[in-house]
Parts: C-alpha cells; sequence; structure tokens
C-alpha cells in the first residue's frame, strides 16, 4: 500500500517510551527487506543505543495514535580529532514504513527526519557532531547525495587471509593474555595512538566493555599483548559473515607505535582462534592509508573488493572527506556490521 495517505504526525527527537514503536516498525520494514533478517529484540535496541557511553543519536515522525513512520538514527562516538575529544556518529537503522514512502524524485520522511537530525546533531566540537558517517544501501545512499550532502570517502577493501595458506612467524616471545573485560589501562594504550591518528575512537575500558563484553548477540574473544606486564597492544576476535562471506574477523586492532613483535604475536592469536573454531578465512578492514594495511599484506593476507563504501558529511570546513580518507583510524568495530 504504498503511497498511503498520511495520518497528522510530528518530527522529534527520540523520547522515554518510543522505544517499543521503534523497534516495531523497524522489524516489520528491514524483515520485508531481507528474508533471513531476525528480529531485533528489546535488549539490542536498548544495549545499542541508551546503553552506548557515547550517547545517542535519533530522530522519528510519530502519528498521534503512536505509530513511528520514519526514523533517522545514529550510533555516536567519542573521538580523538586531531588530539583533541570530539565526536564522531555512524547513521544506522534508518528506515521508513514503505506505505509512506515517495520515491527518489521529492523528499520523503527519510528527508523529514534527516534534515532535524543533522541539524541539531550536526555541529563544532565539543558537543557537535564534527563527522556523520555511514555504510548506506543503495538507495540511501542516492537519497542521503541528493538531498543530506553525503559524500564518499572510499571504496572499501578487506584483508583476507587463507588460513591453510597462513605461516606463523616463530620466536615470537610477546605474551597474549585473554580477558573477557577490558582493564583500565586500555585508556592509556587508546591516549598513546591519538598522536598518530588524526581522527581515531576514543577505546577507554567503558566504550570497548559495551562494544564488545557487553554485546547481547555476539560473543567476542578479546585478546591483550603484554611485555614485562606492560600492556602494548590488543585485538579483538570472533566468527561470522562479513560481506555475505562467513569468516574469522579480525573485529579491533590497536597497536600503537607499530611494534613489529607485538602486532605479530596478536596476529599470531588471531591465526589460532579462527583455526580452533574451524574457520577457513581471517578477514580484517582497515583504511588502506594506514599502517596495518601494508603490515597485514606482507604476513599474508590479499585485497579483495567489498560492497561497502563509507560515507560521510562534514560540520566543520576543515574536515572534508578528503581529509577524513588520509587521517581516519577505524576497524570492522567501529560500525555495526561486525
Amino acid at each position: 500500500m504504498a503511497n498511503a495517505e498520511v495520518p497528522p504526525y510530528t518530527v522529534r527527537e527520540y523520547l522515554p517510551g518510543d522505544e517499543q514503536a521503534i523497534l516495531d516498525t523497524f522489524n516489520r520494514v528491514f524483515a520485508a527487506m531481507d528474508p533471513g533478517f531476525q528480529p531485533r529484540s528489546m535488549e539490542t535496541w536498548r544495549w545499542l543505543y541508551l546503553a552506548n557511553p557515547s550517547g545517542w543519536r535519533i530522530y522519528i515522525a510519530i502519528t498521534e495514535d503512536g505509530q513511528v513512520i520514519s526514523q533517522y538514527a545514529g550510533v555516536r562516538q567519542r573521538m580523538w580529532l586531531e588530539g583533541e575529544p570530539a565526536f564522531f556518529s555512524q547513521a544506522i537503522d534508518s528506515m521508513t514504513d514503505p506505505a509512506y514512502r515517495r520515491g527518489l524524485k521529492r523528499p520523503g520522511f527519510f528527508v523529514l527526519t534527516g534534515y532535524p537530525y543533522a541539524a541539531n546533531y550536526g555541529g563544532p566540537q565539543p558537543d557537535g557532531d564534527v563527522i556523520m558517517w555511514g555504510l548506506p544501501l543503495p538507495a540511501a545512499w542516492r537519497m542521503g547525495k541528493n538531498f543530506l550532502d553525503y559524500e564518499i570517502v572510499r571504496t572499501q577493501s578487506k584483508l583476507v587471509l587463507e588460513l591453510d595458506r597462513a605461516q606463523l612467524p616463530e620466536g615470537v616471545s610477546v605474551e597474549i593474555e585473554e580477558c573477557e573485560r577490558f582493564p583500565e589501562e586500555i585508556a592509556a594504550l587508546s591516549d598513546r595512538a591519538r598522536d598518530e591518528h588524526g581522527a581515531i575512537a576514543i577505546r577507554d575500558k567503558a566504550q570497548l566493555d559495551w562494544r564488545f563484553a557487553d554485546h547481547p548477540d555476539h560473543d567476542y574473544a578479546v585478546g591483550l599483548a603484554r611485555v614485562a606486564g606492560e600492556l602494548l597492544g590488543y585485538a579483538v576476535y570472533r566468527t561470522g559473515t562479513y560481506d555475505r562471506v562467513e569468516t574469522g574477523l579480525c573485529c579491533d586492532w590497536l597497536v600503537p607505535g607499530g611494534d613489529e613483535e607485538v602486532a605479530a604475536a596478536l596476529r599470531n592469536w588471531l591465526f589460532e582462534r579462527a583455526r580452533a573454531d574451524g574457520a577457513s578465512l581471517l578477514t580484517a578492514v582497515f583504511p588502506d592509508t594506514c599502517r596495518e594495511w601494508l603490515d597485514f599484506q606482507r604476513a599474508g593476507f590479499r585485497v579483495e573488493p567489498t560492497t561497502y563504501f563509507p560515507v560521510g558529511r562534514n560540520y566543520v570546513p576543515k574536515y572534508r572527506m578528503p581529509w577524513l580518507y588520509r587521517n581516519w583510524y577505524y576497524t570492522l568495530g567501529d560500525s555495526d556490521i561486525c
């Protein structure tokens, strides 16, 4: 029943109590798009938005009787931006009830919720989202490009290792400690990394525990690399599907300074984890401008294309997409797809 008559509605920011109506529309919309879709639970919704230590971003169009027609939402991210605290946000879960879609030639509810979302949340430090970014489906990309000033950051590639051909380096003496939750000292590691990258998400205990240890739907393994007790790097692993391929996943990775022995020990740990899980592949995602992009290839990973392409919009003139392309460090765990 496309183009149904629109009942009286209001476009506004999320208010406590809206979550069930949002979730009902979300599960209905995405089930119609994907035959393999698994309904999202309220536990997962609350974890994704309300429990995030960086905060939430949600605008909805809602009728007088409480039906959510459309949503524009995002996951907020505390960042180091040229060494100073800032915010980015990843746009996710944007949706419009199919009955009220208007096509691509005129603004629909995707845009009507997107405009106030951008106007109210986008802006300079310390409180505005300096960059809003996403990994859109083609239809959302076309709408965003036409009406919301989306621009492409890069065409994303992935690094893939066939595990039966992996050669583990010998003589690596760095200790890998597995843990269920992150130690407080992880913040110092994140602080060290901020000077190496123009833009990098803050990886403190609160954020990493939320993202990995507290995830209601996935189980992750965390490996901490120590030398003489000092924490020098970490990696996060799980098995899953990326770009429709079953694989072991390097979900997060941080080795400030690029210590080769630390990196080798963490890759060995990833190899062993993936092999123990019966995976045939190990996949990692980094920007093609960072040190890890070449280091993983030297360790045997091959570059392969993906269907993903990060897009963004800047709210401070300096940080345009070419700047973001050169300076932004991210991994799979910085997105919602891992």
